[in-house]
């Protein structure tokens, strides 16, 4: 609760992170083929609601896009499809299916990224109904997941989320995999909320991934990193993300 700057201020935490990765940069043996993730987990800019900026440092990166921006749009969602789409995983079946993977990793994999349709109109400032809602109101049950999604791995949902919930394979979710983004609009209204439906495929629009049935790169050829030495640090404004991932 200090070091990510919740009980302190942002002054604090930027020493902290710089105490902390310092050394980590200077580390030639850490460093090799080291991806490392500095991010928030939200803002307090409501004028652009939770637009948060992310920093890739590393061994990983390559030599021309070191000291450049990236404008291809993520969410939280795009760590785990970044990971999956690396790794060739299966999914979860919720909101990491669609979420565009981290573009110096989609650079090596053949990953196709896409722009959500919606990304201009989303406000981020409200929470939509669901099962974190605090509104009792707009509360619901946390939805099942769609179990016929493929993610950026080119995998199907993972075979333990099909154990927990192959009883709701009938019911209506909200993940279509299209990676549309949502909103709990204005407070009036919510025109961006999740819709549920039936559970199907999702659109194919985000990868060049095999599909689950399908004949899979080589791992010499997917394999970016190898290994997570460390993950969810907290850092900046409440709890941001370090995450370290290691070839």
């Amino acid at each position: 609760m200090l070091n990510d700057g919740h009980n302190t201020s942002l002054n604090y935490a930027a020493n902290w992170t710089q105490s902390f990765l310092a050394p980590l940069l200077k580390n030639e043996q850490f460093m090799n083929r080291t991806l490392i993730l500095l991010t928030y987990d939200e803002s307090a800019t409501y004028p652009i609601p939770n637009h948060i900026v992310s920093l890739l440092l590393g061994g990983a990166i390559p030599k021309n896009k070191k000291g450049t921006t990236d404008d291809t749009l993520y969410t939280h969602y795009s760590i785990l499809s970044t990971l999956e789409n690396n790794w060739e995983l299966p999914n979860l079946g919720r909101y990491d299916v669609g979420a565009n993977v981290f573009q110096v990793v989609a650079d090596q994999t053949g990953y196709t990224n896409h722009a959500p349709e919606n990304a201009a109109s989303v406000n981020n400032s409200l929470s939509y109904g669901g099962f974190m809602n605090s509104d009792p109101e707009k509360y619901l049950p946390i939805p099942a997941p769609n179990l016929k999604l493929v993610g950026a791995g080119g995998q199907g949902v993972d075979y333990s989320v099909h154990i927990q919930w192959n009883t709701a394979e009938n019911q209506l979710t909200p993940y279509d995999g299209s990676g549309i983004f949502y909103d709990g609009g204005n407070g009036m209204s919510d025109p961006n909320a999740p819709v549920y439906k039936a559970q199907a495929p999702g659109p194919n629009v985000t990868s060049t991934a095999s599909p689950a049935s399908g004949t899979k790169k080589s791992a010499a050829v997917k394999a970016v990193f190898l290994d997570i030495r460390l993950a969810g640090l907290g850092m900046l404004l409440s709890m941001a993300l370090v995450a370290v991932l290691v070839l």
